[in-house]
């Protein structure tokens, strides 16, 4: 099959996956204009952490080494990773929590992509597209992008190093079953 045909096959998987992407994040939307109620306790818990750190970040003081020691006991029970990732969107659209949930459109892309790309490498293209599919279906994977939790980035994070390890793995051994090992061409 010509390397023609590949790539625009690649290009319409992207365009599908994107639009699942989109179609999900909307319906995510909807759902969160609709729901007026309060966060629970643990969601309220990580907000108010997530706000924490746009304070902080809202007057860096780089070349501080107190200001970076304060900023990394900011949160000393969870990683900070979820709460910095959520500081550009509440600085651009307002604190609150559906501004820190805009994070799970990041998320929630980056998995379908691993997801995606999981699928096709071990299996076919037609797998990655039906598992990517699925798993905006989930409805717990659902439930975790419409909260303001550590859940989603946590699952988005292990899914990507088990790609990228996978791909790794299978470029190391040779082992490339009849597929290129390279993410964004085959």
């Amino acid at each position: 099959v010509s390397q023609s045909r590949y790539g625009s096959r690649t290009k319409r998987d992207y365009a599908l996956l994107g639009l699942i992407w989109l179609l999900s994040n909307l319906s995510d939307r909807l759902w969160l204009s609709l729901n007026q109620a309060v966060p629970a306790w643990d969601q309220s818990n990580h907000l108010t952490n997530a706000l924490l750190y746009l304070r902080s970040l809202q007057t860096p003081d780089i070349f501080q080494g107190e200001w970076w020691r304060q900023l990394w006991m900011l949160s000393p029970k969870y990683p900070p990773f979820t709460y910095l990732a959520s500081v550009p969107f509440q600085a651009l659209f307002g604190p609150g929590n559906d501004q820190a949930l805009l994070t799970a459109f990041l998320y929630s892309g980056i998995l379908l992509i691993c997801v995606y790309l999981l699928g096709k490498v071990l299996f076919n293209r037609e797998i990655g597209l039906w598992a990517a599919a699925i798993t905006v279906l989930l409805p717990r994977l659902y439930q975790n992008r419409v909260q303001f939790l550590l859940d989603n980035p946590l699952l988005m994070l292990a899914i990507a190093a088990f790609t990228c390890l996978t791909y790794w793995r299978l470029a190391k051994s040779g082992k490339q079953q009849g597929v290129r090992i390279t993410l964004f061409v085959s």
